[in-house]
């Protein structure tokens, strides 16, 4: 299969990515020493693998769109959350994410950005007919929306454990998950649904969801993060949140994949007639 110049970077980018991955994850388990500037490294690899998808899978004028639809929604949403405790639960930033603004890192909403598309790639794989009902993309939000969660399940204790963000005077904390707070959680599922609702209202994504569909990729990242936290709160000896977490983004790849063999693409037939 002849690959296109878009397809060739992508992949490129991945690479690029699990080789920054692997050299840390190498650290974590033979106990050398790391460089904190590379953690950095490997957010930047993996935000520019995540734009290269999006602008692949949706086009110029839709990537654009989701990008500033889901960091927007997500600043507002920290900068709520740090102010407030609404809707995540108490909790600050420390210096470790770099300068802030309104007491976000400005990072942050790209963050938000790449969990939010990653998830979008793999669970439209469940939706994979030309044109989509309202339905379609409401259950399309929610099933993007668990698989953000998922990831969440693993990488919030890791961070706070690390000490990039801190959780205080929580109601419904969670001990099994470093007391973190479960409307953290539950926070994360509303916002994710409210980003990619908002984002197909002004797309008008019910007429095509993607241009182009590269869901591989998008997984194996998906993977590379599931590997990347266990072996994290393995060091950290946050066992029940391996456990928990990995069941939940193992389930979510498994609903997004299993769902889109169920579901054969539905072709626009035109009939001529004489």
């Amino acid at each position: 299969m002849k690959l296109s110049i878009a397809r060739i970077v992508i992949h490129a980018l991945l690479m690029i990515y699990a080789l920054i991955l692997a050299y840390i994850l190498l650290g974590l388990v033979f106990k050398f020493y790391i460089n904190a500037d590379i953690f950095f490294d490997l957010s930047f690899a993996l935000l520019f693998f995540t734009l290269a998808q999006c602008f692949y899978e949706l086009g110029v004028r839709k990537a654009l769109l989701f990008l500033i639809v889901t960091s927007l929604i997500g600043f507002l949403a920290e900068v709520l959350g740090t102010s407030t405790g609404f809707p995540f639960g108490k909790y600050y930033y420390t210096d470790f994410l770099g300068p802030k603004v309104f007491g976000v890192p400005e990072v942050v909403p790209f963050v938000w950005f790449v969990i939010a598309y990653l998830t979008f790639s793999i669970a439209r794989n469940a939706f994979r007919r030309q044109e989509q009902s309202g339905k379609d993309l409401m259950w399309l939000a929610l099933l993007a929306a668990f698989g953000s969660v998922a990831w969440d399940f693993l990488i919030d204790p890791m961070f706070s454990s690390y000490g990039y963000w801190v959780w205080t005077g929580q109601f419904f904390a969670l001990p099994e998950l470093n007391g973190i707070p479960l409307t953290n959680f539950v926070g994360w599922f509303v916002l994710v649904t409210l980003m990619l609702s908002v984002y197909f209202t002004v797309s008008k994504s019910h007429r095509s969801i993607t241009q182009r569909s590269n869901t591989l990729d998008s997984q194996i990242v998906y993977c590379l993060l599931i590997v990347d936290g266990t072996i994290a709160n393995w060091s950290l000896g946050n066992y029940f949140v391996i456990v928990f977490g990995l069941t939940a983004m193992l389930a979510f790849l498994a609903i997004s994949y299993y769902s889109g063999k169920k579901k054969p693409v539905v072709e626009n037939k035109t009939v001529v007639t004489p």
